[in-house]
């Protein structure tokens, strides 16, 4: 079961390397719409890696023995999902100017 989980988290490392050079690329290519869908995209990136630290820390808590740790993890996993309603609202309300020289989007 662990190694699934260790497949799991390696396979969405690479995925998000690969579509973070890929991202920079196409950013200078893009027009408008197309900066605009991949703030959403990274957007989403981040969702995904904020639900699944909290996930690992969360069954963390349960293996630790200590209950002091345990706490401390599952206050972190708590913590780490709070911020995701926020950076979504940011992420869709973004809109691109199509300029040649618009910098990234900066979190």
């Amino acid at each position: 079961m662990f190694d699934l989980l260790v497949f799991a988290v390696l396979y969405l490392a690479y995925a998000r390397i690969k579509k973070t050079i890929l991202a920079k690329q196409k950013w200078t290519e893009a027009d408008a719409h197309e900066r605009e869908r991949i703030v959403k995209d990274e957007c989403a990136w981040r969702v995904i890696g904020r639900v699944m630290t909290a996930a690992g820390l969360g069954i963390g808590a349960f293996i630790v023995a200590s209950p002091a740790l345990a706490t401390m993890w599952a206050t972190v996993g708590l913590r780490l999902l709070g911020p995701i309603k926020q950076e979504m609202r940011d992420a869709c309300s973004f809109r691109s100017t199509g300029a040649e020289n618009e910098q990234r989007y900066k979190w």
